[in-house]
């Protein structure tokens, strides 16, 4: 069977947001483009930290402002390479085994 974060980077998310859940509980939201190295936006929801290496560095407080703060009180970031995505889930775990069914 194919891991979710696989089927996302290979054919793309219809430019909406595709949720993951974690084996540890947590979520992350990804939208993105078919054949995606680099992931176009990833969401992550509250209680789950970005790593702090420059693969997560472009985070968009612009979107947050814009919206008056509230993007559910997570975290947006831009241009995040589809290997850093995968070493999030792994270091959470994993992908949880059940997935939204989109």
């Amino acid at each position: 069977m194919t891991s979710r974060i696989d089927r996302i980077a290979t054919e793309g998310t219809g430019r909406v947001f595709r949720r993951l859940h974690l084996a540890d509980g947590h979520w992350i939201s990804i939208n993105t483009g078919p054949a995606a190295t680099e992931f176009d936006e990833v969401f992550l929801f509250p209680g789950l930290d970005a790593p702090t290496d420059e693969a997560w560095e472009d985070e968009d407080s612009w979107e947050e402002f814009l919206t008056g703060g509230e993007l559910g009180r997570g975290r947006l970031f831009l241009g995040v390479p589809a290997d850093a995505v995968r070493q999030l889930i792994t270091d959470h775990g994993g992908e949880h085994a059940h997935q939204d069914s989109d």
